[in-house]
């Protein structure tokens, strides 16, 4: 039976991205986005999908659950990574946690902003929103990592998943030189859409990622 970190994990993934997906393919059916896969051809953007009625609704309530659970997510870790190495001092711990929540709030505010009012939208506050979410999470992410490989070099067990990890932190490092190199170079939005994609999609994996860590961890009373 899965332990309750594992469920956030698993959940903090699968939310977030059947949002995504259920909005897109809505948005296909209704006639309101291109039929197309934004992996590849960059059709879309993750926020163009969740802009029109009705797609709108199941956009923000899925993504803001989802984002709820990422928060949830973050006090697991910050639980983990103490319950790890209780010896060391845990004030680096608490403020990558504090970021990663920071982060979440982030994505909340560029999500609660959008409305199937298109003119009417507050596009500078979601812009901000989104690019601090993707750009903080990225950055406490990747200290996240080199923390667990701290602790691995010092033979704490941290579970299987560091390999994976650092190869997602990897790919957005790479993706984000990518989306800085398009935008200075002022292209078209499709290529753009589809880093977009992509960066979201790496840091829902390395979300999920940390579920095979958790088969055993359970939050204590202290918790």
């Amino acid at each position: 039976m899965s332990t309750l970190p594992q469920r956030i994990a698993l959940g903090s993934f699968w939310l977030s991205h059947a949002s995504f997906w259920f909005t897109l393919l809505l948005g296909m059916y209704l006639g309101n986005t291109p039929v197309c896969i934004p992996y590849i051809s960059g059709c879309t953007s993750i926020t163009a999908t969740g802009i029109p009625d009705p797609q709108a609704y199941f956009f923000r309530g899925g993504l803001i659950s989802a984002c709820a659970l990422f928060i949830f997510w973050w006090y697991c870790m910050k639980s983990w990574l103490i319950q790890l190495a209780p010896e060391k001092p845990i004030l680096t711990v608490r403020w990558m946690v504090a970021i990663g929540i920071f982060s979440s709030v982030c994505l909340i505010v560029a999500t609660a902003v959008l409305r199937p009012e298109k003119g009417e939208l507050p596009w500078k506050v979601h812009t901000i929103g989104a690019v601090l979410f993707f750009v903080v999470s990225l950055l406490v992410q990747t200290r996240v990592t080199l923390y667990l490989r701290q602790l691995a070099k010092k033979g704490i067990d941290i579970g299987t998943s560091l390999p994976f990890k650092t190869k997602l932190i990897l790919a957005q490092w790479g993706f984000l030189l990518v989306m800085i190199a398009l935008q200075l170079m002022d292209t078209s939005d499709d290529p753009k859409n589809v880093v977009e994609w992509w960066m979201a999609l790496l840091i829902g994996l390395f979300y999920l990622s940390s579920a095979q860590d958790w088969r055993h961890f359970k939050l204590t009373d202290r918790e």
